[in-house]
């Protein structure tokens, strides 16, 4: 098997949970870059990993860069990884804000690098069992895709970028584009969107979106974001012509599929969405294998940069509507 020496930036609890995984994968090595040189040092000395004193130093001695830095800093840890030449996988969001996720892609597709998406939510298996039902058909033509995702941000708890829409993007870009991004991946791109956003935690930061919106297939797309609501609350849905589909977060496990005037079925999956005993996050294992497949020569891997790009691009819509009052509208050209 290929030796792959794999680069993180960051070194902050993103990069703990993929090292978990990537730690854990044959022929992997890993190497840790983080400017706080005491937080670096204690997550490589965790993994038994190699700590770079830059992110130049980081590329050169590595096969793969493995961005998991704040969204803002994503860009500066792509250009040194073009420089070296190197591979490169991108936790979400692809950037804070469209000038810089542009930018990125940009540079990108000029350099020829090869660039690996991080949406982690198309690796939960429940999310992927979901998405064949309705490949398959199960419950007609998908026309509503909808997503609820609530719960709370302790802003003790959080670092000062994370709380600054300028650096973080908000909780719709740093959180939302997992549900924007299934969205798009269950009924197409998104063409136009109508959104509400609120500052419950503290002023200025945007912690709450409702959102509504038209895709590109005929199905309309529905919202709710927040990170200022101390109940948590997860649920993923599609309604189609002859039924609807549910993901509940207090049955994870599952998709529920519903007719009308028939039993409803249930769908399992083998695993929840984390090991409880080495807190490994299932879809973060199953997206580094998917991501060392293809860069080995096996199957391709299927979340590309225009995805990244196309999430970022909504995120920022439902924005500038929830700040104008008007619908935005989106186009579609360039996205997957």
């Amino acid at each position: 098997m290929q030796r792959v020496n794999i680069g993180i930036v960051g070194a902050g609890a993103i990069s703990r949970s993929h090292m978990i995984s990537l730690s854990r994968l044959p022929g992997v090595g890993l190497n840790v870059f983080d400017p706080d040189t005491p937080r670096a040092r204690a997550l490589a000395d965790e993994f038994n990993a190699v700590r770079a004193d830059s992110l130049d130093a980081l590329a050169a001695g590595c096969d793969m860069v493995w961005v998991c830095s704040p969204p803002f800093a994503h860009r500066a840890a792509l250009r040194a990884a073009i420089r070296a030449g190197r591979a490169v996988f991108c936790e979400k969001p692809l950037a804070a804000d469209t000038a810089d996720a542009a930018a990125i892609a940009r540079a990108v597709t000029r350099s020829g690098t090869r660039f690996y998406m991080g949406h982690s939510g198309r690796w939960t298996e429940v999310f992927m069992l979901m998405h064949r039902l309705v490949q398959r058909g199960e419950i007609g033509e998908p026309m509503r895709v909808w997503s609820r995702r609530m719960g709370y941000l302790d802003p003790a708890q959080s670092p000062a970028w994370r709380l600054d829409d300028r650096l973080s993007g908000g909780a719709v870009v740093e959180l939302g584009v997992h549900e924007i991004d299934f969205i798009r991946w269950i009924g197409g791109d998104w063409t136009r969107v109508f959104a509400r956003g609120q500052d419950l935690l503290q002023p200025g930061y945007q912690d709450t979106m409702i959102a509504m919106g038209e895709l590109a297939g005929g199905a309309v797309a529905h919202l709710e974001l927040s990170w200022s609501c101390p109940r948590y609350l997860f649920q993923r849905g599609v309604e189609g012509r002859d039924g609807s589909l549910l993901v509940d977060d207090q049955r994870i496990t599952q998709v529920e599929l519903h007719r009308p005037g028939r039993k409803p079925r249930v769908f399992k999956t083998r695993e929840d969405w984390q090991d409880p005993r080495t807190q490994e996050n299932f879809s973060l294992r199953n997206q580094a294998k998917a991501v060392l497949r293809d860069y080995r020569g096996g199957a391709a891997y299927p979340v590309r940069i225009e995805d990244g790009l196309a999430a970022v691009r909504v995120a920022a819509a439902m924005r500038r509507s929830a700040h104008t009052g008007r619908t935005a509208t989106l186009s579609t050209k360039g996205a997957s």
